[in-house]
């Protein structure tokens, strides 16, 4: 037994959270002990906990920062909250560190030191650009690990070859039954469910002009969108004054719970614009949903650059009905067969394996 520490966001609404949860839960499976060391406050105001408790090896104890890559402040950095005593009073092997701008870094830099000399230290770098936060390159590590090439690329000016390359996870192949998750979601048996979730889509009236589009051969077809943000919500709700047929509902459900909705949907759509320029995007959303084998169906844009026949990908209407059509109709079973395999390859068990074996060698 190996026992491992996480400083990361946890049970929250972000692909940090997707990430360190995934590989989390892996750990306590393989009978390794687990404790957290997650956010109290999520400063961007833009990230939401899920509506659930959190577990008994969960300490809050800093100021979670959405975009602490741009913070240049020193003054500001060192000022936000960080309570260090649990960190450092932590008993554990192994200490990883996820996403290391999005914590408070003039206090960390000053814990990690005393850190280090009884326990490896590991930093995860979901950064997708080169930080500007100027304690950024000065911290020391044990090891870092990147998710792929480009960001091996982008920060090899750093860490020379001494980077680690490991994929993001995937949440484990889920087979639950369909209709059962319909019938506990008081979905009835006989609707076509197309199921998105998040913030507002990029091109929301795109998505349900071209769902609208469908329902002369599809009846009974159904969007079903899933938010936990309020402002989201409103602007959803508004638009069932035209589309009918989309169904809005609130809600922070935590992963084994959205499963149900991935398991209960006959193809799922995320809409999403473009990163911002020259950022180094990865799908957090894609390698969650995943393993539930639905049918994904995603906006051409470099978030979902890294996945090869994995997922459907459309540029306009004509596409995504096209799309939708096959999912619809049970024609998806290649993109099917290509999500599996990329699961097995890429599951939480063993990608947390291989981090364990990285931070611990």
């Amino acid at each position: 037994m190996v026992r491992v520490a996480l400083l990361s966001s946890w049970n929250a609404l972000c692909g940090v959270s997707i990430h360190a949860e995934l590989v989390g839960r892996a750990l306590l499976r393989m009978g390794h002990n687990l404790l957290v060391y997650a956010p109290r406050e999520y400063e961007d105001g833009v990230t939401h906990l899920y509506h659930a408790m959190d577990e008994d090896f969960v300490v809050r104890s800093y100021s979670f920062l959405r975009y602490g890559d741009r913070y240049t402040d020193e003054k500001l950095i060192d000022s936000l909250y960080f309570d260090p005593k649990p960190l450092l009073e932590g008993v554990f092997d192994l200490l990883i560190v996820e996403k290391p701008t999005s914590i408070p870094l003039g206090p960390l830099s000053r814990a990690l030191p005393r850190l280090r000399g009884r326990a490896r230290v590991m930093a995860v770098l979901h950064e997708g650009r080169m930080p500007e936060n100027p304690y950024f390159k000065h911290l020391q590590w044990d090891s870092v690990v990147v998710f792929d090439e480009r960001f091996k690329h982008l920060f090899s000016p750093i860490y020379g070859q001494d980077l680690h390359i490991v994929p993001f996870p995937c949440h484990p192949l889920d087979s639950r039954d369909g209709h059962e998750a319909r019938r506990g979601l008081g979905l009835g048996d006989e609707a076509h469910i197309v199921f998105s979730f998040g913030r507002k889509p990029h091109r929301a009236e795109l998505l349900l002009d071209s769902i609208e589009g469908l329902r002369e051969d599809y009846p009974n077809l159904l969007l079903l969108f899933l938010t936990g943000d309020l402002g989201t919500y409103r602007a959803m709700q508004s638009m069932r004054q035209r589309y009918e047929f989309l169904e809005v509902r609130f809600g922070r459900p935590p992963t084994h719970e959205l499963y149900d909705y991935l398991r209960a949907a006959d193809a799922i759509v995320l809409e999403r614009g473009p990163p911002p320029q020259g950022y180094l995007a990865v799908s957090s959303s894609v390698h969650l949903c995943l393993g539930a084998l639905t049918p994904i169906i995603c906006s051409d844009v470099p978030y979902f650059d890294t996945f090869d026949g994995e997922v459907m990908r459309y540029r306009d209407a004509r596409m995504l009905m096209e799309s939708l059509r096959r999912a619809l109709e049970g024609k998806a079973h290649d993109v099917l067969e290509r999500a599996r395999s990329f699961v097995e390859e890429r599951s939480s068990d063993i990608i947390a394996e291989r981090l364990l074996n990285i931070g611990l060698s």
